[in-house]
């Protein structure tokens, strides 16, 4: 099999959808009480663009020009969508960082406000970009859906690890933030736009049937068990169980906020490697 991308790819898309999704998961708590969360906000504030930097450079050494990154600022190919999103990750970076100095100087309450709405935007537009990057490129697997998809898992995996980061924090979370089920409805999401993805692939063209075939010969312990399995059945299946009162949350964070990291990273470099598998 000829790879146009090696797994630096799938760690640019995974690492920056870490940074993404902790930082969307702490501007929310941001909004919603600065006080009671801050010790929660300031991680995902500050871990957000060390990941997303860390997979842009992946990113820039698979591509064989790591300091192209600063001609990007300045020569954006509005046609190419590698170097939009280049250039769209290190704005997120360059304001993510800002943003992060900020709650080291200050308290989190007192950030700016508009600051926190700019770096949002700019983390929503890199969260979609990581599917856009893919889809620009037009091969059956890597369609529309993916955008969202990718969204989506970077909003699992981004709040599952600012969380595991603040286990001290659980009671506060499951009694104020309900989080078993705001989670269980995220991955439900994820699992509906993932059984479409599926579906479509088995039964658009006959183009698409072969990717699917390949998908279920050649993939299917990467997707059934470490993708769905791990990182969105067994994990919806606990918190469940949480909420019928079965188990306590506390005895089930730990291992469902890792099992969904790791099933965001085996499904994302499993579109990419399934694509380059035709």
């Amino acid at each position: 099999m000829h790879l146009l991308w090696d797994i630096r790819v799938s760690l640019d898309l995974f690492l920056g959808g870490l940074g993404v999704g902790a930082f969307l998961v702490g501007a929310v708590l941001f909004f919603i009480d600065a006080r009671l969360y801050e010790s929660i906000i300031k991680k995902a504030f500050i871990i957000a663009p060390i990941m997303v930097m860390t997979g842009l450079l992946m990113l820039l050494s698979e591509l064989g020009r790591p300091m192209n990154v600063i001609k990007t600022i300045y020569a954006v190919n509005p046609t190419s969508f590698m170097s939009i999103g280049i250039f769209v990750q290190s704005v997120f970076v360059a304001v993510a960082l800002l943003v992060a100095f900020s709650t080291l100087s200050k308290k989190i309450k007192d950030i700016n406000k508009v600051l926190v709405y700019i770096t949002v935007s700019l983390a929503g537009l890199v969260g979609l970009y990581h599917g856009f990057l893919l889809t620009g490129i037009s091969i059956e697997p890597w369609n529309n859906a993916l955008p969202v998809m990718f969204l989506t898992s970077s909003v699992i995996a981004g709040s599952s690890l600012v969380f595991l980061l603040s286990v001290d924090k659980m009671d506060e979370l499951f009694t104020n933030l309900k989080l078993p089920v705001v989670i269980n409805l995220v991955l439900t999401l994820q699992f509906a736009a993932v059984f479409i993805w599926v579906y479509n692939l088995a039964l658009t063209s006959a183009s698409s049937r072969h990717i699917y075939e390949v998908l279920m010969s050649g993939f299917g312990m990467e997707f059934w068990v470490l993708s769905v399995l791990v990182g969105i059945v067994i994990p919806a299946g606990l918190l469940t169980f949480v909420l019928l009162k079965q188990v306590s949350f506390k005895v089930v964070a730990l291992p469902v906020f890792v099992m969904m990291i790791a099933g965001s990273f085996f499904f994302k470099n499993l579109v990419v490697y399934l694509g380059q598998a035709i």
